[in-house]
């Protein structure tokens, strides 16, 4: 229909506006009406909107940031998406006050809608990193999200780019960090890069643990994580997969982490304590080169089939 009325101007645009509007144009057309719903930054437009009666999403392109169960104080505050108790990270921030006690150091890039903050436990101290400040705002107002305002609600934010950020702590300040940085299935490549993981090795301390998150439609980052791991890492692969009734009631999603520590006892004892089967090996790739800050290529990572 929109060939055909190429050659009239009045149909051309009216088939145009048809086709935006058809293809989730009404529901950005709403969103834009609702005050704080849709947001614009540099980085590009947020959007919370409600996913079904019980639940409200941040979404940024295509990526959800951030699910968050409505309905209970209780459901308000369950960790869900890629950070449910079963996924790796959730794994850890579970064992973080077995691993490091009640003062637990925790950091993570990358804050989404805010929902690793509800792993936090009194007396461990949380601190952030986000470039976008715009984030912040929406992760910190009770009317879009309250994972903050119920389970942290003064930890900092450090805004910012994460590599150089996290350069300018002390070292061995963290006990836990978490990267997890994903912008519409793409990854900043220089968080990956063997000079970045020397600057989480330098933040962690030596018996510290390292989460990346790498689940991505379009990319293998297994053979990136695993290259960078052989300069001084031991890592694990935790590939979560819910079953339905926790995706349903629950939101829990899908992802990929890898575990990694410069101490290979620490990683022995999150295997441990982790339910059967839960890690394994973290799969190379022959001849690939890690990333550097002066090259790194997503051509051969490319993933020629969907999982």
């Amino acid at each position: 229909a929109i060939i055909v009325s190429m050659g009239s101007r009045l149909l051309y645009v009216a088939g145009i506006m048809a086709l935006m509007l058809t293809q989730g144009g009404w529901t950005k057309l709403g969103l834009s009406f609702a005050d704080g719903m849709m947001t614009r930054s540099y980085f590009g437009v947020y959007a919370v909107r409600p996913s079904g009666k019980d639940a409200r999403l941040l979404v940024h392109g295509t990526t959800v940031h951030g699910i968050q169960n409505l309905g209970s104080e209780a459901r308000e505050r369950m960790p869900n998406s890629y950070y449910a108790p079963l996924s790796g990270v959730g794994l850890a921030m579970t064992n973080a006050e077995r691993f490091y006690g009640p003062d637990a150091r925790i950091a993570a890039v990358g804050l989404g809608a805010g929902t690793l903050a509800c792993y936090a436990k009194q007396g461990q101290k949380w601190t952030f990193y986000e470039i976008d400040p715009v984030i912040e705002g929406i992760a910190r107002d009770p009317k879009r999200f309250t994972f903050l305002s119920r389970c942290l609600p003064d930890v900092p934010v450090r805004i910012g780019d994460a590599r150089l950020t996290l350069a300018q702590d002390a070292p061995a300040s963290a006990d836990i960090l978490a990267i997890d940085a994903f912008s519409s299935d793409s990854v900043p490549m220089h968080l990956l890069t063997r000079e970045a993981f020397a600057t989480y090795a330098r933040k962690i301390t030596p018996d510290g643990l390292l989460l990346v998150h790498i689940s991505n439609r379009y990319l293998d980052l297994a053979p990136v994580i695993a290259a960078a791991a052989k300069d001084g890492w031991v890592a694990k692969l935790r590939i979560y997969r819910p079953n339905q009734t926790d995706t349903d009631a629950n939101r829990y999603s899908a992802s990929n982490w890898v575990a990694l520590a410069r101490n290979p006892e620490r990683l022995e004892a999150l295997i441990a304590a982790s339910e059967k089967d839960a890690w394994q090996d973290l799969p190379a790739r022959d001849g690939f080169e890690s990333w550097s800050d002066n090259y790194a290529s997503i051509l051969p990572i490319l993933k020629w089939k969907r999982d």
